[in-house]
């Protein structure tokens, strides 16, 4: 496999798979998971960030 090959195969973090889903910058995705933004509505993006952080959370869990 060539080197170009590998670097196509890029691995997607866990913020990052949240932030496509939601539309969202990954960075965004990290503020709210350390407590830095709390997110003020509750059909916001940023409550759908959390919510997707914690079913992730509770998923790892079981």
């Amino acid at each position: 496999m060539r080197l170009s090959e590998k670097l196509k195969e890029k691995q997607v973090t866990p913020y990052q798979e949240i932030a496509a889903r939601v539309g969202v910058h990954p960075l965004y995705v990290g503020q709210i998971a350390r407590g830095q933004r709390v997110p003020k509505r509750k059909t916001g993006k940023g409550m759908q960030v959390l919510q997707e952080l914690q079913k992730m959370c509770n998923e790892s869990n079981i």
